[in-house]
C-alpha cells in the first residue's frame, strides 16, 4: 500500500520485511527525533513482537523524504488496526504497545514534525483508506507531538481529543546531586545512610553504572535473577518467568548494547554480588528507565533505594554523563522512584481523527460519556485511559 506524493513517501509495511539498511535507518531517526522514546527504537519493538507477541498483526507507519539520489526516514509508528474501540468507535490505527511499553507516541523527525504530520494525515484521508484517524495511548500531553496533530485537528475542524492527562516522574540530570536528595527525602536521607552504614559493616559494598564500556552477561543474568526474586517471581510476572520474557530481554539489550552501547546498567555490590540493579535505555538525549530488581533477603537496608541513591549521587560523574538531558521514569502513581524523582511530565491519550465521520463518532462517545449518570467526566476519562493502555 503505497501513496507518492511531492517529497514523501508514506507506507503501511510489516516488520518482518525490513531489511538490515532500513533497521538501521530506523534507529538513527532515533537521534533526530522530536520526541525520543526507546520504546519505539527497533531494538525494543522487534525483540517484543518476536517473544512477546508473535502473532500481533502490526503494521509500521513508514515515512521517507525524498531526495535527489536518495531517500531518508523521517518518521516511524508501530500500529495495530482497530474496527473501533470504547475510546475511538470508528475504524483507525492504534500505536502498538507491549506489556513492557511504558511510553507511546511516534518516532518524528523535529526537522520535519508539521509536514510529516499533514501528509500522514493526508494519507489516512485518502478515499479508499480503511482506517479513519489514530490512537496514541501514553503520549506526552504537552510534548510537540501532541501540539501538532491538535494544531491540525484544529486547522482541519476536527475534534481531536486528549483524555488523562496521568503524570509521570521524571529526573533531570542538570539536578542531581546531594541537595536533590536531601529535598526528596529529608530527614529520611540519614535513616537511609545508616542502611548503607550496615551494608558497609556486612563486606565491601560497591556501586557501578555500566554504560558505553559494554553489559557483561553476568550482569544480565544478575539482574534477571533479582528481578525474579521477590512478588515478580512468586507471580509470574518477572522475566525470567518466561522463555519469552528471558529471550526478549537478553535480544533487546544485546541490541541497544551493540548501537552505541545504549543500554545502561546499575549495580549495587555487596562482596562482588549485585544486590541491586536497574536496566536502563539511552534514545537521543534521554534515558529511559525499563525494571530494577533487589535481594529481597536485604528488603530491611533498602538496597533498591540505596541503589537509586547513589545513582543520583555519581552519575553526573561519569565521563559521558553529558549525553542525557533527563530520565523517565516509567513508572506507575504507586512507585517509590516518585520520593526521588521530582520533576514530572503529563501523558494523555490522543484520539486524532481523518475524517468527518470518525469526528462524529468520537463526539458522540464524549457526550455520552460527559453524560453518564453518577460518574464525573474526568473520572469516565480515566478509565478509558486505563483500558486503552492495559
Amino acid at each position: 500500500m503505497n501513496v507518492a506524493v511531492p517529497q514523501w513517501q508514506i507506507r503501511l509495511r510489516r516488520p518482518s520485511e525490513l531489511t538490515e539498511p532500513e533497521q538501521r535507518a530506523w534507529a538513527a531517526l532515533e537521534g533526530r527525533a522530536v520526541e525520543p522514546n526507546a520504546f519505539l527504537s527497533p531494538h525494543f519493538v522487534l525483540p517484543a513482537l518476536r517473544y512477546l507477541d508473535p502473532t500481533a498483526k502490526v503494521m509500521l507507519l513508514w515515512v521517507e523524504r525524498l531526495a535527489a539520489g536518495g531517500r531518508q526516514v523521517v518518521a516511524v509508528g508501530v500500529f495495530r488496526g482497530s474496527p473501533g474501540t470504547r475510546a475511538f468507535p470508528w475504524p483507525h490505527l492504534v500505536a502498538y504497545q507491549s506489556e513492557h511499553t511504558y511510553l507511546g507516541g511516534m518516532l518524528v523527525d523535529a526537522e520535519v514534525l508539521v509536514p510529516v504530520v499533514e501528509q500522514i494525515q493526508h494519507f489516512l484521508q485518502r478515499r479508499l483508506s480503511p482506517w479513519k484517524g489514530l490512537e496514541l495511548p501514553k503520549l506526552r500531553a504537552d510534548g510537540p507531538l501532541a501540539q501538532a496533530f491538535r494544531a491540525l485537528a484544529t486547522q482541519q475542524q476536527l475534534p481531536a481529543q486528549l483524555l488523562g492527562p496521568q503524570a509521570r516522574s521524571m529526573l533531570t540530570l542538570a539536578d542531581c546531586g546531594e541537595a536533590l536528595l536531601n529535598k526528596a527525602l529529608g530527614k529520611k536521607l540519614n535513616e537511609i545512610n545508616r542502611c548503607k552504614r550496615r551494608l558497609e559493616e556486612m563486606g565491601t559494598l560497591t556501586w557501578e553504572c555500566l554504560w558505553k564500556d559494554g553489559v557483561p552477561k553476568s550482569s544480565v543474568d544478575a539482574f534477571l535473577a533479582l528481578e525474579h526474586r521477590g512478588w515478580k517471581g512468586e507471580s509470574g510476572t518477572s522475566l525470567q518467568s518466561t522463555e519469552a520474557g528471558r529471550e526478549f530481554f537478553r535480544e533487546m539489550v544485546r541490541r541497544f548494547d551493540g548501537d552505541g552501547r545504549r543500554a545502561l546498567f546499575t549495580e549495587l555490590r555487596l562482596n562482588g554480588e549485585a544486590v541491586a540493579s536497574t536496566c536502563n535505555f539511552v534514545s537521543g538525549t534521554m534515558g529511559f528507565a525499563f525494571k530494577v530488581g533487589w535481594d529481597p533477603d536485604l528488603r530491611k537496608l533498602g538496597p533498591g533505594m540505596l541503589n537509586e541513591i547513589e545513582f543520583i549521587r555519581r552519575f553526573k560523574d561519569h565521563p559521558n554523563a553529558h549525553e542525557i538531558t533527563a530520565f523517565d521514569s516509567g513508572a506507575s502513581a504507586d512507585s517509590f522512584i516518585n520520593r526521588l524523582w521530582l520533576d514530572q511530565r503529563s501523558l494523555g491519550l490522543l484520539l486524532m481523527p481523518s475524517s468527518r465521520m470518525a469526528g462524529l463518532a468520537l463526539q458522540a462517545t464524549r457526550r455520552l460519556r460527559d453524560s453518564r449518570q453518577g460518574v464525573a467526566p474526568q473520572d469516565a476519562n480515566n478509565a478509558i485511559v486505563a483500558k486503552a493502555e492495559a
